[in-house]
Order: structure tokens, then C-alpha cells, then sequence
């Protein structure tokens, strides 16, 4: 029995609490959000009553004996660095949601230097994944590339009908903005999908391709008369294309090509190797973003516990399948 720290109970929190309640090898014993303090943390989540009070903050929880904490409550590394700190005086190895941490000697290579001090000095594992990064454009073609004699560059794209998703992510891809309004909130950072370039850098490393450089761009989807959207008026933003591309010796090797927007026409995650064999894989409808999160959050659990201590990178991981 794996025991299973949870701190945040977000729209995923909950819906990893639930997760987690339905597996015969996990075992959550502690939870933490300061929004719902002192309630029955399966209250919380709308299943059955589990004995299990939500406290305040990680101290108090990290001082409940566990093997793992999954943290759901940032998207940056300099956030992570108190809470591995915290983690590591307790032996908890930890995964997060953090797009950031996917790859952070990217874009705040002091912060991943200080996690992996900690993780190695206190013997743990830290792990940061989901669905995206972590799974569909970077550890699935990984995964793809596993039957190729030899693999010359690489390109995945992913389409999200963002109609179909949770208002945070329908007002991270700035839906139902103006032009104006788009590109401001992409300057300040407010906007646009992050992780992508970690993304990028992972699947360049993991397919064994020296990049140069990584160039990333992000594009209003504009509704129009042409291209009509649910709700959107025309002239108004529906969504966001977003792109990756590394490159070396000015030759591009990696493309990761990301479209999330409402009613973004046919959604797919599609993988094509430049390979040998080539590939060239399909997944109609695409990799759900809510439910894929979940999944690759709580099946990492036992992946992290036999890893090597340190920041970990899903391109170092052994491929692992479902927690019962």
C-alpha cells in the first residue's frame, strides 16, 4: 500500500482524490488547501465520507507519515522550491502538475538546480508531468520511437475544441477576446499554454537530437464569416495556435504544433517520425486534457518510487502503465 499526500483541491485535485480513492494500492492519508480546512476531503470531492481532514498548508500535511505528495497547485518552478524543500525534510518523493517542472533547466535553471540538490540530498524522486507536457508530445512519441531503428526528427500536433473543456482553459487561450486584448495578455504572460517548450527540449533529448535552439510562437484563431465559432463573434479571438521548434545548424528537427480553440474543427493529437520506420500515428478526437492529466499524474506514483533520486524527466523514466 502506497500512502498519498494531496495538496490542492482544484477542478484536477478532486478529480485525482477521486482517482486515487478507487485504487486498491494507493492510500491517501493527507490533504491540503486552505479553501476547505477542517471539511472530510471526500466531502470535498463528492464521494463518500473518507476520514481524511483537509488542513491548511503542506507543513501540517508533510507531517502525516506518507511515501508521495502530488501537488496540484502551481504552474511555476520558483513555487515548487519551498514545497520540495518541504518534502524532502519528510522522505516524500513528488510529482506536480507543474508545466514548468516538466523541464525547468529551460527557463529557470537556478530553480532546477536547488530541486535536484534537495531531492538527491534527501534520497527522493521529483517528477513533474500531465498530459501536456508529460505524455502527448513528449512521452508518446518517446514511446512510438521504441520501434524505430533510427529517428531523424520528429513533429507532433494537437488540436483542442476548447468548447469542450473547463472555463479556465477556454480564458487561458483568451477566448472571446478581442485582437488588442489577445496580444496583451499573451506579452504579461497570462495567456497561452505552458510547457510547451519543455516539451520540445524533452523529446529532442529523448530521440537523442542536439538542438540549437527552441523558437516559440503564439497566434490569435480569429472567428470570422468564413470561420464561424460557438459563441464568438466574428472579428473576436476563438482560441490560440501555438508552436515549439527546435532547431539545429539552422535545420528544424522538432515541431510541435498546438491549436486550442472553441470549436476548433476536427481535434486530434497526431505523431509522425521522420524515421526508420516511419510513423505516423492518429489519436481521433484527441487525448482528453482533464481526464489525461489525472491518469498521468496518478500512474507516475509507482514509476517515482523505484526512480533514481533527483529532478526526473519523463524521457529518464521506465514506461509505466496503470496503478490498480
Amino acid at each position: 500500500m502506497t500512502r498519498v499526500t494531496l495538496v490542492g483541491l482544484g477542478a484536477i485535485g478532486r478529480e485525482v482524490f477521486k482517482a486515487l480513492t478507487s485504487k486498491t494500492s494507493l492510500r491517501v492519508v493527507a490533504v491540503a488547501d486552505p479553501a476547505f480546512a477542517g471539511q472530510d476531503a471526500g466531502a470535498v470531492c463528492g464521494v463518500a465520507p473518507t476520514g481524511v481532514v483537509v488542513v491548511t498548508g503542506v507543513e501540517e500535511a508533510f507531517a502525516v507519515p506518507s511515501d508521495v505528495a502530488l501537488v496540484l497547485t502551481t504552474s511555476g518552478t520558483a513555487e515548487m522550491v519551498p514545497i520540495v524543500a518541504r518534502a524532502a525534510e519528510h522522505h516524500l518523493h513528488v510529482v506536480s502538475s507543474c508545466e514548468d517542472l516538466a523541464f525547468a533547466e529551460l527557463s529557470t535553471p537556478e530553480h532546477a538546480h536547488r530541486i535536484d540538490e534537495l531531492a538527491r540530498a534527501a534520497g527522493i524522486v521529483v517528477l513533474g508531468t500531465g498530459v501536456n507536457p508529460g505524455f502527448v508530445m513528449d512521452r508518446l512519441p518517446l514511446a512510438l520511437a521504441g520501434a524505430c531503428v533510427a529517428v531523424r526528427g520528429a513533429r507532433v500536433e494537437r488540436v483542442v475544441d476548447a468548447s469542450r473543456r473547463r472555463e479556465p482553459l477556454r480564458a487561458k487561450v483568451g477566448a472571446d477576446l478581442t485582437v488588442a486584448e489577445f496580444e496583451a495578455g499573451v506579452a504579461a504572460r497570462r495567456l497561452g499554454h505552458r510547457g510547451l517548450p519543455e516539451s520540445c527540449r524533452l523529446l529532442a533529448r529523448g530521440l537523442g537530437l542536439s538542438l540549437d535552439e527552441v523558437r516559440s510562437s503564439i497566434a490569435p484563431v480569429v472567428a470570422s464569416v468564413i470561420d464561424p465559432r460557438p459563441g464568438i463573434a466574428p472579428g473576436r479571438v476563438a482560441g490560440l495556435r501555438q508552436s515549439a521548434v527546435g532547431l539545429a545548424g539552422g535545420r528544424e528537427l522538432v515541431r510541435l504544433e498546438l491549436e486550442m480553440s472553441v470549436g476548433a474543427p476536427d481535434p486530434h493529437d497526431r505523431v509522425v517520425l521522420d524515421s526508420d520506420p516511419p510513423l505516423s500515428v492518429l489519436i481521433e478526437g484527441g487525448t482528453h486534457g482533464d481526464r489525461g492529466t489525472v491518469g498521468t499524474i496518478v500512474n507516475a506514483i509507482a514509476a517515482v518510487r523505484t526512480g533514481t533520486p533527483g529532478l526526473r524527466h519523463i524521457d529518464e523514466l521506465a514506461l509505466f502503465g496503470i496503478v490498480t
